[in-house]
């Protein structure tokens, strides 16, 4: 074969390959890569936890999405004070679920976050005119 021919079938070859491979590998505004966003998975901190009441409950269990963290110990009259492992997210929602004695009068309960490097939040919520039961979702946003 002559030099000129084969010269020129190699460069039609590179030519033909890569024409399309430029077009391809070009960025154009209309073809960006969308990123993904990553999925935050939320570091679990040590939560200093104080819980207020109203009159002298008979129990008071927190949760956590379902899982009970905590129970107050007997004897407990007006203030609960706990540590407790809490995700540092920017929206949390801690459940309680608290019992007074039959024929209590209305009732109110404080709950407390001071998580690590955050301000503390406060959220408070009562019962109806029958103050035996508050099981309510408490929700503090930072």
């Amino acid at each position: 074969m002559r030099p000129g021919l084969t010269f020129c079938l190699t460069l039609l070859g590179v030519l033909l390959a890569g024409v399309p491979l430029l077009y391809l590998t070009q960025e154009t505004p209309g073809r960006q890569a969308v990123p993904h966003p990553m999925q935050e998975t939320p570091t679990t901190d040590k939560t200093f936890v104080r819980v207020q009441f109203t009159g002298t409950p008979t129990s008071c269990i927190l949760r956590f999405e379902g899982q009970d963290l905590a129970s107050m110990p007997a004897g407990t009259t007006s203030l609960w004070e706990t540590k407790l492992n809490l995700p540092s997210t920017q929206h949390l929602e801690l459940e309680a679920e608290i019992q007074w004695p039959e024929n209590s009068p209305e009732n109110a309960v404080s709950i407390t976050l001071e998580p690590a490097q955050k301000e503390a939040r406060t959220c408070t919520h009562w019962t109806g005119a029958d103050g035996t039961l508050l099981h309510d979702l408490f929700i503090f946003t930072w």
